[in-house]
């Protein structure tokens, strides 16, 4: 493509340079004009260039991403509440088998002696549900759009959980023993540190039991609707938080105050922790599913799932020995939609080739170092918000070039992920696609025309150029 605008550019340059020279000649000279080196210049540009659109979509898939080293249950944040479909719980164990130590021996664990046991958690800022602005010197606070007000419910799990039940998706749905065990579940919490006031008897039962103890944390029917990120006892990016004191326990955790102020809290750290993803909407997993006027082409981190699909070039029906100026993917991020917009933080979107006889065994399991190998990066885009990016353009010229040029021995398709690691030109955030939970919707080819999946071609014939260049 290069090469064919610098012959573009030499033509005009030529042109421009001999139009001086032919004034002043023409100045000179009475002779009549002749045909002699007609043809010699290339026609304006625009008089050769054709244009055609293609939506039909041959073949769709998705490849879902898992890295064995980072299951549901390790991951770095724990995700509660239900959005688009997906909806999660958080699961705590907590070990009481040996607690004691000289600065908190076993006698100051009385009725008499402890104020308050609670259960702290702490939100990524992302998720904090209030934006800080600063006009004029003067600081103030707008909605986010992130979910504000939380209602927590804190039960007992009916024993610890498995974290062999928690390593993909959908997880088991927790079994529970009797009614809330925080005191303030009727209450509205709009805290980035939200602090729940736990029964004090039921912390001294599980003293008593010295055994291992589950905790069920979910959202009450009032809570306002999304999906929220707290900080996991696996957490290593803390700079996804707002300012935490020093020596804060940022994972679920229990903090015991005593009567004597003197005694600084006493603080219990989980052994175990994880998001249930209990419940987690299918994706559209073929062409057929497609035809559907509501079904989105969703591109998924935290559970990273990323669609493939394959442009149908014999609906183009493009001529032969052409040369493609221009080609450029067009997609639509639904984010208007009432029920199920994008939604989530910044993500890089990276376009590659792959070869699309693989799209007819999706959905396809593959390790980041599998998609890497298996394709190709064409281009890409960094830091796009999924709840407000609505069109995209990607340039896949040298894709579509290749493709008329039969370059290849199989077929190509597309596959949209995320700025995973093998992507390093893209990859250029702080943190992984299995950090965030986001979801990009694009539509799909059965939406309308004006949103719909659509290859915007530009091409131009050798022989309207100027001397049939190749």
């Amino acid at each position: 493509m290069p090469a064919n605008r610098s012959v573009l550019k030499a033509a005009v340059l030529t042109a421009l340079l001999a139009l001086p020279a032919a004034l002043w000649l023409g100045g000179c000279s009475s002779d009549e004009a002749n045909s002699v080196g007609s043809g010699l210049v290339d026609p304006v540009l625009t008089d050769v260039l054709h244009t055609v659109s293609v939506t039909a979509i041959s073949d769709y898939g998705t490849v879902q991403v898992q890295d064995a080293a980072v299951p549901v249950h390790r991951q770095q944040v724990l995700y509660l509440g239900s959005q688009n479909g997906v909806a999660s719980r958080l699961l705590v164990n907590y070990d009481f088998g040996n607690i004691f130590t000289d600065e908190y021996p076993e006698s100051e664990f009385t009725a008499a002696k402890i104020k308050a046991v609670k259960l702290s958690l702490t939100k990524l800022s992302h998720y904090g549900g209030l934006r800080r602005v600063i006009d004029n010197g003067d600081t103030t606070y707008v909605a986010s759009g992130q979910p504000l007000d939380l209602y927590y419910v804190v039960q007992q799990a009916s024993a610890p959980f498995d974290s062999t039940a928690y390593v993909g998706y959908p997880g088991a749905a927790p079994a529970v023993v009797g009614p809330a065990i925080n005191s303030d579940f009727l209450d509205v919490n709009q805290s980035i540190e939200p602090v729940l006031r736990l029964y004090e008897q039921d912390f001294l039962d599980w003293l008593d039991a010295g055994q291992k103890v589950g905790l069920a944390i979910s959202l009450g029917p009032n809570s306002d609707d999304g999906l929220i990120g707290f900080a996991a006892r696996e957490l290593l990016r803390y700079s996804e938080l707002d300012n935490v004191a020093v020596g804060t326990v940022v994972a679920p955790n229990l903090i015991v105050e005593f009567e004597d102020n003197t005694i600084l809290n006493f603080l219990l750290k989980p052994v175990d922790d994880t998001s249930t993803f209990e419940q987690v909407a299918a994706l559209p997993a073929d062409r057929a599913a497609l035809d559907d006027p509501a079904a989105r082409m969703v591109l998924r981190t935290c559970l990273r799932s990323y669609p493939m699909f394959d442009f149908d070039f014999a609906t183009a029906n493009l001529p032969k020995d052409i040369l493609i100026n221009r080609a450029v993917l067009r997609l639509t991020n639904d984010v208007d939609s009432d029920t199920s917009p994008g939604f989530g933080n910044s993500e890089a979107i990276v376009l590659a080739e792959i070869d699309s006889t693989r799209i007819a065994d999706a959905p396809l399991t593959m390790t980041p170092a599998e998609l890497g190998a298996a394709s190709y990066v064409i281009t890409g885009q960094t830091s796009l918000d999924p709840s407000s990016a609505r069109h995209l353009s990607f340039d896949v010229t040298a894709l579509v070039q290749r493709l008329v040029n039969n370059v290849y021995t199989s077929p190509r398709g597309i596959v949209l992920a995320a700025g995973e690691d093998v992507f390093p030109t893209y990859d250029i955030v702080a943190v992984d696609p299995d950090f965030y939970f986001d979801e990009f919707r694009f539509f799909g080819p059965a939406a309308a025309d004006s949103v719909r999946p659509t290859l915007v071609i530009t091409y131009s014939r050798h022989e309207e150029r100027m001397g049939g260049a190749k």
